[in-house]
């Protein structure tokens, strides 16, 4: 592990993390959680948005996803993540879309999937946008350094 940076470990994990269940992260050392949690979420947005995220399986961990910001230094996205599940519970969101009993690669719609009133999804959309990847924070920077320092005590 001392051979790498903060940097070479995200690298490396952003490419390695699919190959296990997420349940399977839980028994990995506290500072790899982190970093594939983050990674992990980081990845969900891009691709899809914070609705996508919501009724997907890994919203299951966003306790998870919420300690990795606050262990790295960034309470400011675990607040806003942390609020926009008090709106929409990903487990709540997760269970409403598997009722819907979809066939496999059926195109759906997450306003017919789900009981969110317009005030709610607004809500949820504004705080969105308070999130890093919508702002020029660099949460890689504050991951990396967390990785370097946790390295360095190995």
């Amino acid at each position: 592990m001392k051979q790498y940076t903060g940097e070479m470990l995200c690298e490396k994990l952003a490419m390695e993390i699919w190959h296990y269940p997420m349940e399977q992260w839980l028994n990995w050392p506290a500072f790899i959680q982190t970093a594939s949690f983050l990674i992990a979420f980081d990845t969900e947005l891009t691709m899809e948005g914070i609705f996508t995220y919501l009724e997907n399986s890994i919203g299951h961990y966003s306790p998870n996803i919420i300690q990795a910001f606050r262990a790295i230094g960034d309470g400011h996205d675990a607040d806003i993540l942390e609020e926009i599940c008090k709106y929409a519970p990903p487990d709540l969101m997760r269970g409403e879309f598997l009722d819907g009993n979809y066939e496999e690669y059926e195109i759906t719609c997450f306003d017919s999937d789900h009981e969110l009133n317009e005030e709610t999804v607004k809500k949820i959309e504004e705080l969105n946008s308070q999130l890093y990847l919508e702002t020029d924070f660099d949460l890689w920077e504050l991951l990396y350094k967390y990785l370097d320092e946790q390295i360095m005590m190995l």
